[in-house]
């Protein structure tokens, strides 16, 4: 497991951002924040009913340990779709993606079991983050997030995918409804019941996408069998806290130049 207590605060990182100079791709936990039980502590979430005034101040924490600035943060309304914007679009206000081809730019989304899933181009250094539960990994959003950044002029051969702590399909029993929008082999029948698989769901679109095997990382840690450590909604029920899953790229000098490919 990817935690390191960077920042001053304990984080989940995202394997393989080492091929990206300047990226930073973290997944913050429930460890140091101000918030009281159920939020214990770092909830980070407005929408949770959590006191307004401690969700503020972890979101401060996060920002003074990370060194970034409120007006660099990138966030949006989460709807549970698959409407991704560009970092640069002044009236994103509700979706649950993004993109961005600028470093200084802090992409945000809020989960606790849902998927956060990075994305980046190792040559351009183009990034795009994105928010896939159920309903977004139905409707295809990792493959929309990478599709924008094939339009971008993003080679198959130079993405990168990472997938960040989720519920795994040990802990996401669902209804036969659900099942029936995914392919068959990412559901399995598990004590009766069926089990949904999103991180191999996500993965199989990276595959359609054209990212090799071998640059998709997606065996995060479950936050159903490790939630004292990440809040998650199934565990905790509706009154469960909130992470951030944060994307950005510090500006890189002569000598860290994203890196070439052939691929």
């Amino acid at each position: 497991m990817h935690l390191q207590s960077d920042y001053d605060l304990r984080l989940w990182r995202a394997p393989g951002t080492e091929s990206l100079p300047g990226l930073h791709a973290v997944v913050t936990t429930r460890a140091g924040g101000e918030s009281a039980a159920p939020f214990a502590s770092l909830n980070l979430g407005l929408s949770t009913g959590d006191d307004p005034n401690r969700v503020h101040a972890n979101r401060d924490r996060v920002r003074r340990a990370l060194g970034v600035s409120d007006l660099s943060l990138r966030l949006l309304r989460q709807v549970h779709g698959d409407r991704i914007w560009s970092a640069q679009e002044p009236d994103a206000v509700e979706g649950d993606g993004w993109w961005t081809d600028r470093s200084g730019v802090v992409l945000v989304v809020g989960v606790a079991d849902c998927t956060p899933a990075f994305m980046w181009d190792v040559r351009r250094g183009t990034l795009a983050l994105v928010h896939a539960g159920w309903r977004g990994t139905a409707a295809g959003i990792l493959g929309a997030g990478l599709a924008l950044l094939r339009g971008q002029g993003s080679r198959p051969g130079d993405l990168r995918v990472a997938l960040g702590p989720s519920i795994g399909p040990c802990c996401y029993p669902v209804s036969a409804e659900v099942a029936a929008r995914f392919p068959a082999a990412v559901v399995t029948l598990r004590d009766a019941a069926l089990h949904l698989d999103l991180r191999a769901a996500n993965r199989l679109q990276a595959i359609a996408a054209g990212v090799a095997p071998e640059h998709i990382h997606a065996a995060p840690p479950c936050t159903g069998c490790e939630s004292e450590t990440f809040f998650s909604h199934r565990k905790h029920g509706p009154r469960s806290g909130r992470m951030w899953a944060l994307m950005w790229r510090t500006p890189a000098d002569a000598s860290d130049d994203p890196v070439e490919s052939s691929a």
